[in-house]
């Protein structure tokens, strides 16, 4: 059995231009990837939003060594040149988003070891 380390995440929704950019982190945990916030044991201490934040939080959890960890961050894709008959032609929506997935696993003392892999690691 792996011994448990202290991590400490921070998860954030801050204004940028064309919209918001949001950080989110995730755990393996069986087949799925679960926010860690959701976890019943993480402590969620929700940070004094300063200038240009909606919100940010604090989040910090026990996880054996060498749990996989997935940081998804989510901001506005940069805004594409339409012509008018564009506009006409298709469906207002909001902007399009780029997301962005980085991976680690957890090492000694909590540090965080990102995984060199671009694609998401395997199931198993």
């Amino acid at each position: 059995m792996a011994l448990e380390q202290r991590v400490e995440l921070y998860q954030a929704e801050t204004v940028v231009e064309h919209g918001t950019r949001e950080v989110t982190w995730f755990v393996r945990r069986s087949d799925a990837w679960v926010n860690v916030s959701a976890f019943p044991e993480a402590v969620v201490e929700r940070q004094r939003a300063g200038p240009g934040t909606v919100w940010e939080s604090r989040v910090e959890l026990s996880l054996p060594a060498g749990t996989r960890l997935m940081r998804v961050e989510s901001m506005p894709a940069p805004p594409q040149r339409r012509d008018a008959f564009d506009y006409l032609a298709r469906e207002a929506r909001g902007p399009k988003r780029r997301v962005d997935r980085s991976y680690f696993r957890v090492g000694a003392r909590g540090k965080l070891v990102r995984e060199r892999t671009a694609t998401p690691p395997r199931r198993g």
